[in-house]
């Protein structure tokens, strides 16, 4: 796909690899639809330095764990950009919590914000008329989820979050042959990039140092992965991990 000129909508924009992904797409000549959660100074942020780079870029706000807004939320941005060709999926929650300790509220929060809302934008974005299914076999959408290495080798500790990115892998999977040719649907697997909210700066270097690339990535190798996703017209259903090796652990 040639993404100059196309739209696209990327949950979570506002922060970390989500305003990283935003950035990078608009430099490609993507207008872009940056979704924020509780996240709105950096929305405004991202943004802005997409604007004064010479963009295309809006905002615009909701409660991924309501699936009545998760569900609004394409419509809204078909409101405002005519249609959407590409959707990444990066908002989500990384909470800690074992089998034993993990309440139904977090399991609930995190099933909703890391697989019911992705799941709902999906459908919405296959929806759209201009992504009709009748025989063309021309690519015309693209679906990136953002998910997570240790879905391939589950490590304990974040016991929702992984259940919730494991099942979206899942929903990547079917929705790739169910929606082929005319939408193609990814995942992009990140390790050790950035810390996480629970880790010190000490623990993610340890982590990163015991990868077999021994340091962590990049978000530049992030968004390098996605445009190349995004620009490939024959992978569908694929997960690719940016891990340094992580996932072979």
């Amino acid at each position: 796909m040639e993404l100059n000129g196309t739209t696209a909508l990327i949950t979570g924009g506002g922060r970390r690899l989500g305003a990283a992904c935003a950035l990078a797409l608009a430099k490609a000549g993507v207008t872009t639809m940056i979704h924020y959660g509780q996240t709105e100074g950096g929305a405004l942020e991202v943004c802005e330095q997409i604007r004064l780079a010479g963009g295309r870029a809006h905002l615009l706000a909701a409660d991924l764990a309501d699936p009545g807004q998760a569900q609004a939320l394409l419509p809204r941005t078909v409101d405002v950009m005519g249609r959407v060709d590409i959707l990444v999926n990066s908002a989500a929650i990384f909470l800690p919590g074992k089998v034993c300790d993990t309440e139904l509220p977090a399991w609930q929060r995190h099933l909703a914000i890391n697989l019911t809302a992705p799941f709902l934008l999906l459908q919405a974005f296959a929806r759209q008329p201009h992504l009709n299914h009748s025989g063309d076999a021309t690519v015309r959408g693209k679906v990136i989820n953002i998910l997570d290495q240790r879905i391939k080798h589950p490590r304990p500790g974040h016991l929702a979050y992984t259940m919730a990115k494991s099942a979206l892998w899942s929903v990547t999977q079917m929705a790739a042959m169910e929606l082929a040719p005319v939408i193609q649907v990814n995942a992009l697997a990140p390790g050790p990039i950035l810390p996480a909210p629970d880790a010190t700066p000490e623990q993610f270097l340890r982590i990163a140092a015991a990868t077999p690339m021994h340091r962590p990535g990049t978000l530049e190798e992030i968004t390098a992965t996605l445009l190349f996703l995004l620009r490939h017209d024959y992978i569908t259903g694929d997960m690719v991990c940016v891990d340094g090796g992580e996932h072979l652990l």
